[in-house]
């Protein structure tokens, strides 16, 4: 049937590295919604390093046709219902329930990443855009983060702890869900 896998998480909880390595251990493609607004940026000819150009164009696309942005940003990564696949990036409950839709026969489920925000700003201090943290969690894009995702996860990882040991216990409940996938219709 194939898992479609989607990661959500607050700017600097370890999405994008927790959601590479748990691809590379499975040996799964892997996409993001960045990555897709990062491409569509260049084409337009912005900043695809400008968080606040990645924030204001992926809003715009979730307020003008989010089914359409889901769909572009799963065929530009070459996702394939019934196949295997990590998408990173949700950070909207009716994205993720549009996923659900869009990927069908694919089972979807919903991965939060949970760190506090005195560990998600050390994460971030390497970044070009570390100065922008404040600016950036408080952004519209970012509001479903702090409570609607993490209670509609089917699972929440603590990423307070290693990458190893984030990878581990993602690579557990992926293990869970795929002996126990989910009844269609429910």
């Amino acid at each position: 049937m194939g898992l479609l896998l989607c990661f959500s998480g607050q700017i600097g909880s370890g999405k994008s590295s927790v959601s590479a390595a748990v691809a590379e251990a499975l040996g799964w493609r892997r996409t993001g919604f960045g990555d897709y607004l990062r491409s569509e940026i260049t084409r337009l000819g912005g900043n695809p390093d400008s968080r606040e150009a990645l924030q204001d164009l992926g809003q715009k696309r979730v307020d003008e046709d989010p089914k359409s942005f889901c769909r572009d940003v799963l065929s530009a990564g070459g996702f394939k219902p019934g196949e295997n696949f990590i998408l990173d990036g949700v950070r909207h409950v009716s994205i993720f329930e549009i996923l659900v839709a869009e990927s069908k026969p694919t089972q979807t489920r919903l991965l939060f990443l949970g760190a506090v925000e005195t560990t998600r700003i050390d994460r971030i201090q390497t970044r070009d855009d570390a100065q922008d943290f404040a600016r950036a969690t408080s952004h519209r894009v970012e509001a479903e983060l702090g409570d609607m995702l993490p209670q509609r996860a089917d699972g929440v990882v603590n990423a307070e702890q290693p990458l190893d040991g984030v990878v581990s216990d993602c690579l557990k409940l992926i293990t869970g869900w795929q002996e126990s996938p989910l009844i269609a219709g429910l």
